[in-house]
């Protein structure tokens, strides 16, 4: 079974969907209106051994990454949290300290945020730890920034540093420690004059995120590998290993920076001056559709590689690639 394959068959029934639905499967987020208000909610979920070790990894930041996972996909698309709710299957060999602290922590950072955790279920079994955690969020009077949108020229740009996430150095994991870019995305969202064309949340990798947008635009991309931001744990990972910092950067995953597009003319001024001191990087341009090869890299030696299928497939492996 191929994740793309299993989602294309979910996106093809959208049209089915009622008209109080303004914003199907196949975004960050979806919505609904309600009573005149449109609704936007997001879900995901943490598993033991996938997205986290617990074994290794501290209780207390496997708890913020679940709230944080979410409040990434509301960053995506500008919008502003207004509430949370999570459901928990608990190992039967979890302590009670672990519960509470997994709890407090889940509360703590939803309230962070002005998420409240307002609800969900707790359940108990032989499996591995798991936890679904669903954010409700608002726009408050401008419209979501969706992954379809990109214009043939605009320049492909990203926030922070890409690569490396899930190893440690000097006690910071990435996939664990980072914070949502929702203050950045709101300003994004709000300047209506440098408004991006379209946005994602870099989970899955950059090549795989950015190939969401391609599609969703029907065009293809080129990105720069001299441009490219790479994080210090990515350029010590390719010291180390065989991979070279490129490919880290493209396909790790777990980034939760904001990829989004833009006209030349809007972007200069980004990556001049960065968003509310997160730096801002052009790393390529959106072009015609090339057909299969969607995302493709231009290397130093001026050749170009197709990146198309790099990146996290949540099914069929157990950690990004």
């Amino acid at each position: 079974m191929h994740e793309s394959i299993l989602l294309e068959h979910i996106y093809a029934t959208n049209a089915l969907l009622g008209k109080q639905v303004t914003i199907p499967p196949g975004d960050d987020m979806g919505a609904i209106q309600i009573g005149g208000e449109e609704v936007l909610i997001t879900v995901d979920q943490l598993l033991d051994g996938v997205h986290f070790q617990l074994s290794k990894d501290p209780i207390e930041k496997i708890a913020k990454k679940a709230i944080t996972r979410n409040l990434s996909d509301v960053a995506a698309m500008g919008g502003l949290p207004v509430a949370a709710v999570a459901a928990g299957c608990i190992p039967h060999n979890f302590r009670q300290e672990q519960a509470e602290i997994l709890f407090d922590t889940m509360r703590n950072t939803a309230e962070k945020y002005q998420c409240p955790l307002i609800g969900g279920d707790i359940a108990t079994g032989d499996q591995p730890l798991n936890i679904s955690v669903t954010v409700m969020a608002t726009m408050q009077g401008i419209p979501p920034m969706l992954r379809c949108g990109a214009q043939i020229g605009d320049m492909i740009c990203v926030t922070g540093q890409l690569g490396g996430s899930q190893h440690s150095l000097d006690g910071y994991t990435h996939h664990l420690d980072f914070e949502p870019r929702l203050q950045v995305a709101r300003m994004l969202a709000t300047h209506h004059q440098h408004r991006p064309n379209c946005m994602i949340d870099l989970s899955d990798g950059l090549a795989s995120d950015l190939a969401h947008l391609c599609r969703a635009a029907s065009l293809s991309a080129t990105v720069d590998e001299k441009l490219l931001p790479f994080s210090k744990t990515t350029a010590l990972l390719a010291d180390q290993g065989d991979h070279p910092k490129w490919k880290h950067a493209v396909s790790d995953g777990e980034d939760y920076e904001l990829c989004f597009t833009m006209t030349p003319s809007h972007a200069e001024g980004l990556i001049a001056n960065g968003i509310d001191g997160v730096p801002v990087t052009c790393i390529g341009m959106m072009e015609p559709y090339r057909g299969e090869s969607i995302v493709r890299i231009r290397l130093p030696d001026k050749t170009y590689k197709d990146i198309t299928d790099l990146g996290w497939q949540h099914i069929g492996q157990s950690e990004p690639s």
